[in-house]
Formats: structure tokens, C-alpha cells, sequence
């Protein structure tokens, strides 16, 4: 029985750090690397370190990784400057707004 009781105990922990991410993660990821990313360029302005430089790429894919969550859970975008990264910079198969909804298209343009 203690084994069972163990991984009942890590089953609902997992579940409540897949919600915990779901509901927060986005929030997070954004915050996190935009803060990452002034940090990342004030320290690499005042030292020119290639570390701090480092950090500011962190920060920015940390914001990337955060609008992209924010796309799957939303559907949309929540800058423009994420949709533009999105559509244009990056494949179309990282575009978490994709495939979402039914096109509108009329019925002669089939």
C-alpha cells in the first residue's frame, strides 16, 4: 500500500503542476523574459559581457515560449509583435494560432 499511496501522491502533484502551468505559464514566460531581457541588455551595456548578452537571448526566447503558450491557450496573439513573429520569421508549423476555426470562404471560391 505505500507504494500505491506514493504514486497516487505524485500523479496529483503532476496534475496540479500541469494546471498550475496551464493557467499561469503564459503569464509567466512573458514576464519573465521581458524582465530577463532588460536585465540582459542594462548588464551588457555596463559590462559587455558575453554572458549578460546570453541572457538577453534567454529572456527573449522565454517571451517567444510565453506568446506561444498565450496562442495555444487564446487562439490568438496578445502583441502584434508576436503574430509578426510568428507568420513571418519563424515556420508555419510553430504557429500555434494555425488551423483554429473554419475559414471563411465562399462557396464559389471552393
Amino acid at each position: 500500500m505505500p507504494t500505491m499511496t506514493g504514486l497516487l501522491s505524485l500523479l496529483a502533484t503532476g496534475v496540479l503542476v500541469a494546471l498550475g502551468f496551464w493557467l499561469l505559464g503564459g503569464v509567466v514566460l512573458r514576464v519573465g523574459g521581458v524582465v530577463l531581457v532588460a536585465v540582459g541588455l542594462l548588464s551588457t551595456a555596463a559590462t559587455g559581457s558575453p554572458s549578460a548578452a546570453l541572457l538577453t537571448v534567454l529572456g527573449g526566447l522565454a517571451w517567444l515560449c510565453g506568446q506561444w503558450h498565450y496562442g495555444a491557450r487564446h487562439h490568438c496573439f496578445s502583441s502584434p509583435l508576436a503574430r509578426r513573429v510568428f507568420h513571418e520569421a519563424l515556420p508555419r508549423q510553430l504557429d500555434p494560432t494555425r488551423r483554429w476555426g473554419i475559414p471563411n470562404v465562399p462557396p464559389e471560391g471552393r
